[in-house]
Parts: structure tokens; C-alpha cells; sequence
């Protein structure tokens, strides 16, 4: 079925996008409205110079005569503007004209003649690497091969603009759709009809028809569903195929697309035929024969004329099927004599041999080029392996002497590990003694109070003793009796503050030896009051005229946890003795005007005891706040820190209690680090 015949003519000159070489220009672009504008086209022919101008209007008028059915003006237009551009060497105008006088061929049933323009075409194109003209002439290939009925050719044409279409040269998905619809879904679809694959003639009607719905263009439409109608009533399916040949006719009409009128009218006319409509059968088909007839095409005529004449015979008329049968045989010996099927398959058959030598020079400019390379790559090869042979046979020398000076270093720096790990023990034991020495002070003023105590009430027990004396000398026993309870009394005192004073000292003793590793129960609360006391009064020590306020917000309910509190006690004061340093630094800065705050505070979570140590202090800048836990890194000046307590404290925390040691900062305004134990 052909009804998509003029649907070519539109087609090849209905261009959207711009060729890719600059010596053929862009591709001719036209629509149909165009067709209103002939009369101010021919009077701009009128007074067109003779050059390219003037070439680009004849073409353009060439396509609209074909769009009328004006034939001989449009062969006229088309010869024309090919003889000013071969004179002006106009490779664009060369290649439009070329266009439509094939398509004015295969029309006339010249397939020769069309073939070796399309044949011309096809070579310019391929020589400026021109694929949009490529696929257009591709286009043109599998409408004389479908013509000159050698359907296999037109498949392979087909299927060559189906790689084209999908090869990545349409960039977004409408061009896709767009040039797939007119480049190679109805070609195949005719090719495997007419070939009797009828599933797959089917299968790309369908497909023809969804996309034409889809780019909603009605010529698209009418050509789409004329042949999915086709189709429809080749398979037997007759009730289907009769609405979308009269939706054909509709969007035919509405694009002016006579020649599928002029399909859809000859295929009615076959499906009247098999439901044994006989009378209408003549109808449609008399309307599809004078209307071939009237459009001058000669393919359509004979098929037109060949149906009435199977008609007329099947209804005892042989004076109107002989009239009928010779119409068509006469087309049929014009179009498809042997001597122009001869011509058709020698240019075919020259057009083979020739892609057949392209793809042979291809094959053997790129065998060359393999060699080529094959050859350039041994030489490199071998360059680099003897490269590679005196580098290794360097660096073995090299290697030798190397690994004496290497052994020599092993040693040294095995000596240096030593001594560095000594020193590094040192350095800890210095730091936890200096941590000591600065809580000498503080443990000093802490058991001064309760010695002051025990010495006081001594004082007073050695009164009341001698008053005791005297009274008993005078035998005042009740008066005895109440200076002994005052006696019992203050050596109680005595006894307390004694007891307090040892405690001390036996936390000094805690915190300056080594820890056992041991954990034992311990109440945190006291353990962090006393050591921020402690750090208090170190700090009052080293500057008689330091003063800042201490909170304290303990939670008492929590219970005693397995700590080693010598331990947690060296990070409780390296952090303490850090805050009163912080706001003593921000005490020179701010004046009186600021008080110096250090916080402490407990709470406890589901499986966590958390202490957290607070002041408005200083602060930590951002650019340090990640190495503050690194060991020997300080921001005292120095001689005033080792850079090693934030690091003993970290270790202390996560390694040996399998808790988190957290810091949260902002500069100029406050610390404050949190310290996360797990209850065990």
C-alpha cells in the first residue's frame, strides 16, 4: 500500500535542523502554508537576480507545485534552479533540486532516472559528512525501491535510518519521535506487509500511529492510520479496519492530501469487494481510479485499473475488464518493463560494488593503522623494558648501599624509640607531680583549718584540766563533773578534726602515687567537690589576690559507681585547674566588671553518669578546639603547661573507663567539658 506516496514529496523538503558542514549550508525548511504565499513568490521570482537567492525560491516554489498536483511546474522550477546552481557551483541549491526531480521521477514512474539522483545526492552527502542529508536520502532510497517493488532493498534503507534515528545524532526525545515516524516505522511497516510478514507489518503500523497521535500533525495522521487500516484488513480484520479508513479520509482531507483519498477509496473498495458489497465495491473503486487518474499517478492507476478489471470480469462484463486489464498492463509494461528493472538493479548492483569498495578501503585504512600502531607500540614496548632493565639494574646498586645506611638507621632510631618512650614517662610523671605541686597550697590551707581546730580545743582542754584540779582540791565534784563533760566534749572535736585532717593527706597520697588500676566504689559528688576545693585554694595559693565564684549542682540521687577515683580525681582537677587559669586570664583582660564563674554539675541518664565542669572563661578557639586532646599541645605560654593533662585526661576517660570525654566551646565567652562514664 502507498498511500504515504506525496508524503515523501512533503517530507524531503520539510527540514528542522541545520547540516553539519558549512559548504552544503542549511536544510531546506517549508511548511504547507506556504502554499498562500505563491503569488507574492512568483512576483519575488520576477525580480530575483540570478544567484543563490534566487535558486532557494525555485525550489520552494518547486515544492509547493508538488504540493498541488501542478507536476509539469514543478519539474520546470526544479530544472531550473539545478542549471543556475550548477552554474553558480550552489552545492544546497544542487542538492534541493536533485531532491524533487527524484521525487518528480519515482512519480513518473522513472525509477531509473531517480536512482542515479539519489545516487548523486548520496555521495555529496557522505563526502561532507552530512548525516541529516544522509538519512533523508535513505529516505528517498526506500521510496523507489517500494515503487519499483524490490521491498528487501527498501527494508535495508529502512533499517540503515533506524540506526541513524537512534545513533545519538537527535539530541532530545521529540526530534526522536519525530524523525522516527518519517524515517523508518512506515517504511518497514510497507516492507514487511508486502514481503508477507504481516506481525511485523502490524507491530510498526501500531507503533506509526501512536507516535503519529502523539506529534498530533494531521498529515502524519492520515498516512499512520490509511496504513494501519491496510494492515488491519490484509489480517482478516475487516470490522476494525473500516473506521480508521474513514478516519484517514478525514485527516487527508484536512491536510490536502489527495493521493491517500485516493488509497483509502481503492482499499475501501477491497473490503466492500470481501463482504460481498459488490455495488459499492465499483464505487469506491471507479472514485480511487479517477482520482489516481487526476493526481498523474501511474502506479496508482494500474492498481486501480486492475481491481475494476477483476470486477467487471467477476460480473461477466469482459468488455469493461478488457478495457481495464489493458489500462493496467500498460502502466505495468511502462513502469515494470525488464529493460528499466535491468537499469534499476545494474545501478543498484554499482552502488553496491561501490559501498562494498568504500567498506573494503575502510577495512584496509584501518588495518593499516592497526599495523601501525601494533609496530609503534612494539618500539615503545621494547624502549620501555630496556628503560626498565637499567632503572632496576640502577636502583640494585643503589639498593646495596642503601640498605647498609638503612640497618645503620634502624638502629638509631631504634635507640631513639627507647629514649623517647622513656622521656614520654617521664613527661606524664612530671606532669602528674606538677599537677600535685600546684594542689600543695590548697591541701595546706585545707588541713590548716582543722589543725587550727585541734590545737585551739587543746588549748582549752589544758584550762579546763587545770581548773578540774583546783576544783577537786576543793571538792566540788558537781562543778568537776561539768568541766570532764566539757573535756570529753572538745577532745571529740579533737578527735574529728584529726580524723579530717588525715583524710586530706590521705587524698594527697591518692593522687601523687601511681594508680593501681583498681575500681572501687566512689561517691562522685564528693569526689568532684573536693577536688574543685582543692584546685580552688592551689590557685588562691599562687595569687594571693585570685577570687572567683564556684556553683555547684550535684544530683543527689545518684549512687556510688565503680571508678578508679585516683584517676578520675587527676581529671577533675587537670580540668578545674584549667577553668580558674581560663577566668583568671579573662579577669586581666575584663577588669573588675567581670566575675569569674567555675560550675560544677552531676546528673545521670539511663546507663550513663555524666559531670560536667563549666566556666566563663576564656574559651577555646575553633581553629584549636580539634587538637586540644593531642599530647604536648598547650595554648599557655611557655613554661606554664606540658600540653600533656587534657591528653592523660582523655586517655584516662575513654581507655580506661570506656567513657567520652566532650568539649563544647565558644570563644571569648565560655568552656565546657563534659565528662560521660558508664554505669557498670
Amino acid at each position: 500500500m502507498k498511500k504515504w506516496i506525496l508524503f515523501i514529496w512533503l517530507i524531503n523538503c520539510s527540514f528542522f535542523l541545520q547540516a553539519q558542514h558549512q559548504g552544503l549550508g542549511a536544510v531546506y525548511s517549508t511548511t504547507p502554508e506556504d502554499v498562500r504565499k505563491i503569488d507574492s513568490l512568483r512576483q519575488a521570482l520576477i525580480h530575483a537576480e540570478k544567484d543563490s537567492g534566487r535558486v532557494d525560491l525555485l525550489i520552494t516554489m518547486a515544492w509547493l507545485y508538488i504540493f498541488q498536483q501542478k507536476k509539469d511546474s514543478a519539474a520546470w522550477m526544479a530544472q531550473d534552479a539545478m542549471d543556475l546552481s550548477q552554474k553558480l557551483n550552489y552545492l544546497r541549491g544542487q542538492f534541493g533540486a536533485r531532491t524533487h526531480l527524484a521525487n518528480l521521477s519515482i512519480d513518473a514512474g522513472n525509477f531509473t532516472k531517480a536512482l542515479e539522483l539519489a545516487l548523486t545526492n548520496l555521495r555529496v552527502a557522505e563526502q561532507y559528512n552530512d548525516t541529516l542529508r544522509v538519512f533523508f536520502t535513505n529516505r528517498l532510497f526506500c521510496f523507489i525501491y517500494a515503487e519499483s517493488h524490490d521491498y528487501s532493498k527498501a527494508l535495508t534503507y529502512a533499517r540503515k535510518n533506524r540506526q541513524l534515528v537512534h545513533s545519538g545524532f537527535f539530541k532530545n526525545e521529540k526530534d526522536i519521535a519525530y524523525y522516527r515516524q518519517i524515517g523508518y516505522v512506515n517504511f518497514l511497516a510497507s516492507a514487511f506487509e508486502n514481503l508477507g510478514q504481516l506481525d511485523s507489518a502490524l507491530y510498526y503500523r501500531q507503533l506509526s500511529y501512536k507516535s503519529a497521535l502523539s506529534l498530533k500533525n494531521n498529515q502524519n495522521l492520515a498516512v499512520s492510520t490509511g496504513g494501519l487500516a491496510g494492515t488491519l484488513a490484509k489480517v482478516g480484520r475487516y470490522k476494525e479496519a473500516f473506521p480508521f479508513f474513514i478516519e484517514a479520509i478525514t485527516y487527508a482531507r484536512s491536510s490536502g492530501r489527495a493521493d491517500i483519498i485516493a488509497e483509502c477509496y481503492l482499499d475501501l473498495g477491497k473490503l466492500y469487494h470481501q463482504n460481498k458489497q459488490i455495488d459499492s465495491s465499483f464505487s469506491y473503486g471507479r472514485l480511487a481510479f479517477y482520482a489516481f487518474k487526476k493526481l498523474k499517478l501511474p502506479a496508482g492507476e494500474m492498481k486501480a485499473a486492475s481491481f475494476l478489471s477483476d470486477l467487471h470480469a467477476e460480473k461477466k462484463q469482459p468488455d469493461s475488464a478488457y478495457k481495464y486489464l489493458s489500462i493496467a498492463s500498460a502502466f505495468k509494461d511502462s513502469l515494470f518493463n525488464q529493460e528499466k528493472l535491468r537499469q534499476v538493479q545494474s545501478i543498484s548492483f554499482d552502488e553496491s560494488l561501490r559501498q562494498k569498495q568504500i567498506q573494503d578501503a575502510k577495512m584496509e585504512a584501518q588495518r593499516e593503522y592497526e599495523t601501525k600502531v601494533k609496530f609503534y607500540s612494539l618500539a615503545i614496548g621494547i624502549t620501555i623494558l630496556l628503560l626498565i632493565a637499567f632503572i632496576l639494574y640502577h636502583n640494585n646498586r643503589q639498593k646495596q648501599t642503601a640498605n647498609i645506611l638503612l640497618t645503620q638507621q634502624k638502629e638509631k632510631v631504634e635507640s631513639t624509640l627507647s629514649e623517647l618512650k622513656a622521656t614520654q614517662s617521664q613527661l606524664i610523671q612530671s606532669e602528674k607531680m606538677a599537677s600535685l605541686g600546684e594542689l600543695t597550697a590548697g591541701i595546706a590551707h585545707e588541713i590548716q583549718n582543722p589543725l587550727n581546730f585541734v590545737n585551739n580545743f587543746s588549748e582549752v582542754n589544758k584550762e579546763l584540766l587545770a581548773e578540774m584540779n583546783d576544783e577537786i582540791q576543793k571538792g566540788n565534784y558537781d562543778e568537776v563533773k561539768s568541766l570532764a563533760k566539757d573535756v570529753t566534749e572538745n577532745e571529740e572535736k579533737i578527735n574529728f578534726h584529726g580524723k579530717r585532717a588525715d583524710s586530706i593527706v590521705k587524698g594527697m597520697l591518692q593522687h601523687s602515687r601511681n594508680s593501681s588500676g583498681q575500681k572501687e566504689s566512689t561517691d562522685i559528688n564528693n569526689l568532684a567537690d573536693e577536688c574543685l576545693r582543692l584546685s580552688f585554694h592551689g590557685m588562691r595559693a599562687k595569687d594571693k589576690t585570685f577570687n572567683a565564684k564556684t556553683e555547684t549542682r550535684f544530683d543527689n540521687s545518684l549512687s556510688k559507681i565503680n571508678i578508679v577515683s585516683q584517676d578520675i580525681g587527676r581529671v577533675l582537677l587537670n580540668l578545674f585547674t584549667n577553668s580558674f587559669y581560663s577566668v583568671l586570664q579573662k579577669r586581666k583582660q575584663a577588669g573588675d566588671n567581670y566575675e569569674p564563674v567555675v560550675a560544677v554539675s552531676t546528673e545521670r541518664t539511663t546507663d550513663t553518669v555524666r559531670i560536667i565542669v563549666k566556666d566563663n572563661g576564656m574559651g577555646i578557639s575553633q581553629k584549636v578546639l580539634e587538637k586540644v586532646f593531642q599530647p604536648f599541645f598547650t595554648t599557655k605560654p611557655a613554661g606554664e603547661g606540658t600540653g600533656l593533662g587534657l591528653s592523660m585526661s582523655y586517655d584516662i576517660i575513654t581507655k580506661g573507663h570506656g567513657g567520652e570525654l566532650k568539649v563544647k566551646t565558644k570563644e571569648g565567652e565560655y568552656a565546657e567539658f563534659i565528662i560521660i562514664l558508664p554505669i557498670v
